[in-house]
């Protein structure tokens, strides 16, 4: 029976919208102005330093209900590997060679996370997230008063919960171990790059909640928001609360890609600034796509570049 409840709410949970209307009172919004540092709930002691290990060259399964697990060589992202490097190796243009370390710095090995960090114009992880969660929110139109979620007498300061979650889900990607270079261009300081990259698999943050002890007492809760509330922004942070819970508000959390071994199928079109001194620097926009944020606004401008449309 759990099981068939569990297969309803993932698809009402991930087929919810970020457009919807809006209305009646459903967060309760404090008057007074939050302080930015301060968090409540399970979140407070989520570490911002965390970095995820990369992927080996085998992965174990193990099966939650019996415990029972088997290794499986991961063929698919060894061969993926061994591209990349070779492409990499006929690289000689030095502004190219020095924006893929930015790359690799995400999909491969974000123990070196911080090259991103420092491109994006950031000191720490933290503030990188931080402001790209503010970015969004501003481009979805969430007003000042609807940054507070409270859900089973804990007020939920969304403004840093949002944030976390942009962290475990980019966190994820750290487990891609490769991606496939397509194609690169330069134009004075700028290195366009046309690559194929791996997707997490959402249904992943379903999927770990249905083993917790508490999916009724509070999951299945915040499934029944999403479903029912005329909200669109407490929709919108229920699934966020969900997903964090699902890796138990971890700051080194994540869930799995798509696919038992290497899969890249999504299109990413980026630019990265890199002058004659060898300096990175990425903007938001491309930094937000990157970090698989938001990924539409410098992969439609930037596929141009590769006589491509993205829409």
């Amino acid at each position: 029976m759990k099981k068939i409840f569990l297969k309803i709410s993932a698809a009402i949970l991930l087929s919810i919208s970020l457009v919807g209307c809006g209305a009646k009172q459903s967060t309760e919004n404090k008057q007074a102005e939050q302080k930015a540092e301060a968090v409540e709930g399970p979140g407070k002691d989520f570490d911002w330093n965390a970095k995820v290990a990369p992927v080996g060259k085998k992965r174990t399964y193990t099966e939650e209900n019996s415990g029972k697990s088997f290794t499986a060589d991961l063929t698919k992202l060894e061969t993926a590997q061994s591209k990349l490097e070779e492409k990499r190796k006929s690289i000689t243009d030095k502004k190219v060679q020095e924006a893929l370390k930015v790359v690799d710095a995400f999909y491969v090995n974000q123990q070196n996370i911080d090259v991103v960090v420092k491109a994006g114009g950031f000191n720490n992880q933290k503030e990188m997230y931080k402001k790209l969660y503010d970015d969004y929110s501003k481009k979805l139109g969430v007003p000042d008063n609807e940054t507070n979620f409270k859900f089973q007498d804990v007020n939920y300061n969304m403004k840093e919960y949002g944030a976390m979650y942009f962290k475990i889900n980019s966190n994820a990607y750290g487990k891609a171990g490769a991606y496939d270079l397509e194609d690169y261009k330069v134009e004075g300081n700028t290195v366009y790059l046309s690559l194929k990259v791996p997707t997490v698999d959402t249904y992943q943050y379903v999927e770990q909640t249905s083993y917790k002890s508490k999916y009724s007492s509070f999951f299945a809760s915040l499934v029944e928001i999403t479903s029912t509330s005329d909200n669109k922004f407490e929709r919108m942070y229920a699934k966020t609360i969900f997903y964090l819970g699902a890796v138990d508000f971890r700051g080194d959390g994540y869930v799995d890609l798509q696919g038992m071994d290497y899969l890249a199928r999504a299109k990413q079109y980026l630019a990265i600034q890199v002058d004659d001194s060898g300096k990175v620097t990425i903007d938001n926009d491309n930094l937000s796509n990157l970090l698989r944020i938001n990924m539409a606004a410098s992969n439609e401008k930037n596929s141009a570049k590769f006589g491509a449309v993205e829409k």
